[in-house]
């Protein structure tokens, strides 16, 4: 029996790293129509040195990019503008969990309290 040398498919693939002209290229391009025609996308790819599928992946890609940037725009825009940091309620005002916050009430207790036996050790 011989072992059999398996590789996962993504030690097959490999990142393909654009070089500036490439890049700007694309993205005049990008800038030009979000959507890049079949004929253009073959001119593109062969003045650029890349494969059509490349071109179509980058394109894929860079809109994906600007969609996730458009939606951080409108999450900032309907958040208040503010980004310092919340203060504390005011005194006699609801606290978080809904009880009032104020200044004379204690939070410990006077009283003694006594621990049930089913606790105690």
């Amino acid at each position: 029996m011989h072992k059999c040398v398996c590789k996962t498919r993504t030690k097959d693939k490999y990142r393909v790293v654009y070089t500036d002209h490439q890049r700007l290229e694309l993205e005049k391009e990008f800038h030009y129509s979000r959507y890049i025609t079949i004929r253009r996308k073959a001119e593109l790819a062969a003045t650029l040195g890349l494969t059509e599928r490349q071109v179509k992946i980058w394109f894929q890609n860079r809109r994906a990019k600007e969609r996730k940037v458009n939606k951080k725009k409108m999450q900032q825009q309907t958040q208040p503008a503010s980004t310092t940091t919340p203060t504390p309620p005011a005194v006699g005002t609801p606290g978080p969990i809904g009880g009032i916050c104020s200044s004379t009430t204690n939070l410990v207790s006077s009283s003694p309290m006594t621990i049930k036996e089913e606790f105690m050790p």
